[in-house]
């Protein structure tokens, strides 16, 4: 298993041993990236215009691989570090240990970084309040100084499904509605709960057609489920994961009887060479969990039948559910931030500003997520997009962003990507051989493994 500790002793040391080094100055900033050939042809455009406007030249730099172990081999080199990349406020703890993240106070003082404050009251960029995820005072993430700026966020565990696939099962099945068996549209505004979840992806998976998948990010889809029922991934220091939480043990049942239980729907994660995001479009799955960059990223404006968006399921909560029971996490928060010892500093504070303003309401007319400048979210650019579903999507994922998400909480004294590998590993090998132990044995072999590493 990962050990934190042993982790960022290296590249501290690393560190140490560059600052010792002369500084190697280059001429071009690197923007580092992950996406797909959409996604990062729109980054090459915004470093393009901003090249044009300012004659500071960019690379934008896409990732191979795991892109935050690329990340500290990358930190490794002056040469080779990037200027300015993305994160998420689950690694924040591990890039604060590191000292790998520039301080941005001062920028945002001088207005370098346009940002509107008490004392900035007409700046551009105006900061969603989940930005205080990427606070931090020197003790405590949440207040303090901003190390990172949203550039987007989503609430990433929507429910999307092909309403073809719901009008075919009942014509198969001869059902019309006030047959018990009849599937109607979910609700836009009142969630399912797990149960109904459970047995309508069931119903509609059909050959080799699967109901769900919990191909993408599911350990941090699993954290949202656990934080429905409004009990904690952490104890109450936030600290050590909470295995013996019956709430707990609750979700992750949920998660494996999606798998592997008497109506599983979702096949085993791993084993499936196509994605979600692809097999919705391509017909072969009827249900999914994504943010709204989903439809820009998988084509989705060209597949050939209708779907639609509504709430993530949520626990039963022992009564009839209402719009009030609508909320989903939102893990989608993803962030840039600059490297601390980058020699291209000033340079690199200009593109985030031109990102977080002409960059931002650039992305927002292609469908990619809630702009984290909030002025843009509020703007024509995102609200009414020349793509009419697009704009439907738009305005529905800002309503439930707004009123009914909160965001996940990660552990702050332990790495999200360690905690994800050790959950995975446990996982896999009870979702393959679950009569070899129980899910609660399973859960408490978690909580060793991450108490020893802590």
């Amino acid at each position: 298993m990962i050990n934190k500790k042993a982790f960022l002793l290296p590249i501290v040391a690393v560190f140490s041993l560059c600052c010792c080094k002369k500084n190697y100055q280059r001429e071009t900033m690197v923007f580092y990236v992950w996406g797909d050939d959409v996604e990062i042809s729109c980054y090459e455009k915004i470093a393009s215009d901003f090249t044009k406007e300012t004659n500071i030249k960019i690379n934008v730099q896409p990732a191979t691989g795991n892109y935050y172990d690329n990340l500290n081999i990358m930190f490794s080199s002056q040469k080779n570090a990037p200027d300015i990349f993305f994160t998420e406020s689950g690694q924040l703890p591990a890039h604060l240990a590191s000292k790998k993240l520039l301080d941005l106070q001062p920028y945002i003082e001088n207005k370098s970084l346009d940002v509107k404050t008490a004392s900035n009251p007409n700046g551009s960029i105006e900061l969603w309040d989940i930005n205080d995820a990427y606070k931090y005072d020197g003790n405590k993430i949440g207040s303090g100084d901003y190390y990172a700026l949203v550039k987007d966020w989503s609430p990433d565990f929507i429910l999307w499904y092909n309403k073809s696939h719901i009008d075919q099962y009942n014509s198969e099945n001869n059902l019309s509605k006030g047959d018990p068996d009849f599937i109607e549209y979910p609700s836009t505004t009142i969630p399912m709960t797990w149960d109904e979840f459970y047995d309508m992806s069931y119903k509609l998976k059909k050959g080799t057609r699967y109901g769900t998948m919990l191909d993408r990010v599911p350990y941090k889809h699993l954290m949202e489920w656990i934080q429905m029922t409004g009990s904690s991934t952490w104890d109450k220091d936030n600290k050590y994961f909470n295995s013996k939480d019956p709430n707990v043990l609750k979700a992750f049942q949920f998660f494996t009887d999606l798998q592997i239980g008497e109506k599983a729907s979702s096949p085993i994660i791993g084993p499936v060479g196509v994605g979600s995001g692809e097999a919705f479009a391509n017909g072969d799955l009827s249900t999914c969990f994504f943010g709204s960059w989903a439809y820009t990223t998988y084509n989705w404006s060209s597949v050939g039948f209708d779907f639609e968006c509504c709430p993530a399921p949520v626990p039963d909560k022992g009564r009839a559910l209402t719009e009030a029971d609508c909320y989903a996490g939102s893990c989608g928060m993803i962030s840039l931030a600059i490297y601390k010892n980058s020699t291209l500093k000033d340079e690199a504070v200009k593109f985030l500003n031109y990102y977080m303003t002409k960059g931002s309401k650039y992305m927002a007319g292609k469908g990619f997520n809630i702009p984290g400048n909030k002025l843009v979210a509020d703007s024509d650019d995102y609200l009414y997009p020349e793509d009419s579903k697009l704009a439907k999507i738009n305005q529905y994922f800002i309503n439930v962003a707004q009123n009914y998400t909160h965001p996940i909480v990660y552990n702050q004294f332990y790495d999200q990507e360690a905690f994800e590998d050790i959950c995975g590993n446990y996982m896999s090998d009870y979702l393959s051989n679950p009569r070899g132990s129980t899910l609660q044995s399973v859960l408490d072999k978690i909580e060793e493994d991450l108490r020893r590493n802590i």
